[in-house]
């Protein structure tokens, strides 16, 4: 009974070993002492899955255990954040500048990834137009509600044929 109680334990911690892990790799410069979340996102709130405190050159790698379905996570410094979609066992690489890692970065490894990237990219882009016509004095309020409800159709419709 003994040898069979030994042989459990010894191929528990073999399949705890060779347990498939997805990764997120990377650099975060100008964010020496900083602390990077890695965080789950789910549908009813956020869970803080792991964090590192960066050193001079923001090298960070966090890994956990593969999702049984596609995730969404995010990488945080304060309010600048980074959405990325895990799928599988990849490994998705950041590079990045702190403080402006929430627009300004490269990643590689997901197709998915990328176009999350695409993705906020335009919706920053879409708020910062819709206050610009909110700011112009020029225009009625019938008109600008007008034009921010066309660039709406307009991103809606990007969205729907390009990403969806």
């Amino acid at each position: 009974m003994k040898k069979y109680l030994i042989i459990a334990f010894a191929v528990l911690g073999m399949a705890s070993c060779s347990e498939k892990k997805f990764h997120v790799e990377g650099n975060i410069t100008n964010a020496k002492d900083s602390v990077l979340y890695f965080e789950n996102v789910g549908l009813e709130q956020i869970n803080v899955v792991d964090s590192v405190k960066l050193d001079e050159d923001g090298a960070f790698a966090f890994a956990q255990p593969q999702n049984d379905a596609p995730e969404f996570y995010r990488l945080r410094i304060s309010d600048q954040i980074i959405n990325v979609s895990i799928d599988s066992t990849e490994t998705v690489t950041i590079k990045a500048q702190y403080p402006q890692m929430a627009t300004q970065y490269e990643v590689s490894g997901s197709d998915d990834c990328a176009k999350i990237k695409e993705l906020t990219l335009k919706q920053i882009d879409l708020q910062n137009r819709a206050i610009a016509i909110q700011r112009n004095q020029d225009l009625t309020i019938d008109e600008s509600n007008d034009s921010i409800l066309n660039m709406i159709k307009a991103y809606k419709q990007d969205v729907k044929t390009n990403y969806i």
